[in-house]
């Protein structure tokens, strides 16, 4: 049998594979595990190159330098120009409908994802104000990333080690690796660098491997495994529904969808399944598999961007699926079936100049068409909530003191980026009521002790814990403490809603009083995005979210039984009855924080429902 003659079956797995995986990214509720459809292509692929190298290695002409120099051609020409072509695309889109600071972080992913690096990239990816993952267009690049990192490594250790050895050697790495993995996650807590990283990835191209050498030195009668697909596609079944619910992935969880892959892998044609799997319409779709992953992404990510919403509505949805079944079908009749043909050299060498001169041409030039479709950039204080090098967010600087800096009244402030949004707030409020306030604060993490800090982005957890011990320190010496945040991320933790009983406990029982500020309503898309898509001649409609009400329950929730805290709801004000816009100025940063001119206003609105509850309290 040759192992590499066209196995339909195998693509079949592949379409079954990008469906999966589309479906998931399209909305995780419909298809929980769908992202193990990737797992199922790096087994895929550990088998295929494997084949392909034995293949050549038993050839009587073999010759490694020959060898590697065709491997790597073939592979260059099978992923490279598609890929390409995708990134000239996206870059060109991202140019135009990115605002200035999230072209910037775009800009970076892009660069990482030309030089197959984006994996590392992404795995140390963390910005509270940059673009949610769900809208970087080029976040899926990682796994291509890790593929052709397996590819530098893999053909070296097949082509040098004898077969019986290396079955052993991969065996034994199959191993190392889960293991690994399972320790990098359980112990060391890493699970975002972890699931980013080749060696996290290498048991799954292993898999794939060995079954490759199986199926070149066995002797066994091939009828005996008749039954090996239903069990691998049931395997495969299984893990797309349950497996968010096995804990942490890759490692050994990742084990149910490697050994389904397998075992289909283990019986080619073979059985009712096999023939179900060559089915036309999934071979053709398996066919396409290349080109619906590397476009699907893309197009969701920027109607995410462009919608303000994750999940996406129906017409979008449908919009979604048209335009990434027509990328894909132009991508790959268009772009990956022709650049495969053999060409003369003259041709190869014109193809492949053009295509480098146009990756190129829009690496240089993507941030100038980026600044030409931008709006006239608004003034700084439009564009922030306060200056990051002045205030203690995440940092202290100075006395993080706000307000009447003469006045011997004193209140200490605490939350998240939503109370950080109040610095310019409590040098108003302060001056006009003659207090000042101490602002500590931290991305994602309400500075208040007994903070559950580790389930913050690790980015953010020194800074978190440094930003608490801090604040601790002025806690005994005030009589009122304010604490603001985003509540409806925050109470979502039961150790966050326990630790902040018991917070509230000792400040009753200190005889201090505890003041909750409600959170600002959330817009249904980014205002400055708005302003973008204004500009753009786009649709730029934002309005109140429907989270408001949430925000609301949420807070309220966390204090039931607290009869010592005060609670004040400052919704209601007249600066968020139409926003993002007040009296003609935008008042907003983005979809939930103020900058800091609504920052400003908000405290002029909110002056009067404070001054009798903060003086009285203070005194």
């Amino acid at each position: 049998m040759s192992l590499v003659a066209f196995r339909s079956d195998i693509q079949g797995l592949r379409a079954i594979a990008v469906i999966a995986v589309m479906v998931f990214h399209f909305n995780p509720v419909l298809l929980p595990g769908g992202f193990i459809g990737v797992d199922v292509f790096l087994v895929i692929s550990g088998f295929l190159i494997t084949s392909i190298l034995l293949r050549k290695k038993n050839q009587t002409d073999y010759s490694l330098v020959r060898t590697l120099k065709s491997f790597y051609i073939s592979r260059f020409t099978r992923i490279a120009p598609a890929y390409f072509v995708m990134l000239v695309v996206v870059a060109l889109v991202a140019a135009v409908l990115f605002i200035a600071d999230d072209f910037r972080a775009f800009g970076d992913g892009f660069r990482s994802a030309l030089y197959f690096s984006s994996n590392s990239y992404f795995a140390d990816f963390g910005d509270y104000f940059a673009p949610a993952n769900h809208e970087q267009p080029l976040l899926h690049t990682w796994s291509l990333a890790v593929e052709i990192q397996f590819y530098l490594l893999a053909p070296l250790l097949i082509l040098t080690l004898p077969v019986r050895a290396l079955k052993w050697v991969l065996a034994a790495l199959f191993f190392v690796f889960t293991i690994s993995a399972e320790y990098r996650m359980r112990i060391l807590g890493l699970e975002q660098e972890t699931y980013y990283s080749l060696y996290a990835r290498l048991p799954e191209f292993f898999a794939g491997c060995l079954v490759a050498l199986h199926l070149n030195t066995s002797t066994f009668k091939s009828a005996a495994f008749r039954w090996f697909p239903g069990v691998g596609l049931l395997l495969i079944l299984i893990a797309m529904i349950a497996q968010p619910y096995l804990g942490y992935f890759p490692g050994v969880s990742a084990l149910i969808p490697v050994v389904g892959s397998a075992l289909v892998l283990l019986s080619p044609n073979q059985g009712a399944l096999s023939l179900f799997l060559s089915n036309k319409g999934l071979v053709w779709v398996g066919a396409l598999s290349y080109s619906l992953y590397i476009w699907h992404w893309p197009v969701l990510a920027f109607l995410r961007y462009y919608t303000g919403a994750e999940v996406l509505d129906v017409f979008f949805g449908c919009l979604f699926l048209v335009l990434t079944i027509a990328f894909s079908v132009a991508s790959y009749y268009f772009v990956e079936r022709p650049f495969r043909q053999r060409w003369q050299w003259q041709y190869k060498l014109v193809a492949y100049s053009a295509l480098g001169l146009v990756v190129f041409g829009a690496s240089q030039s993507m941030a100038t068409l980026n600044a030409h479709y931008s709006p006239r950039e608004l003034p700084v204080e439009y564009r922030r909530y306060a200056d990051p090098d002045e205030i203690c967010h995440g940092q202290i600087v100075g006395t993080c003191l706000r307000g009447d800096l003469n006045s011997a009244r004193e209140l200490l402030v605490l939350g998240d980026s939503h109370a950080a949004m109040l610095n310019h707030f409590f040098d108003r409020v302060g001056n006009e009521l003659g207090f000042k306030a101490r602002i500590i604060t931290a991305s994602s993490c309400v500075t208040l002790p007994g903070f559950d800090y580790k389930r913050l982005p690790k980015w953010a957890q020194s800074a978190c814990v440094e930003q608490i011990t801090e604040a601790s320190n002025y806690i005994e010496d005030v009589q009122t403490i304010v604490v603001a945040g985003m509540w409806t991320y925050q109470t979502e933790s039961i150790r966050f809603r326990t630790a902040f009983h018991e917070f509230a406990g000792f400040i009753a029982e200190s005889g201090k009083t505890l003041v909750v500020l409600s959170q600002v309503p959330e817009l249904s898309r980014n205002p400055l995005r708005a302003y973008r898509f204004d500009f753009l001649g786009l649709d730029s409609k934002a309005s109140r979210g429907q989270t408001e009400s949430n925000a609301v329950r949420a807070a309220n929730r966390v204090m039931a039984g607290l009869g010592a805290i005060e609670f004040v709801n400052l919704s209601g004000l007249a600066l968020f009855e139409s926003p993002p816009i007040f009296r003609g100025e935008l008042t907003y940063f983005d979809d939930h924080h103020l900058n800091e001119v609504g920052a400003t206003r908000y405290a002029e609105q909110a002056i009067p429902i404070l001054r009798e509850l903060l003086l009285h309290e203070i005194e």
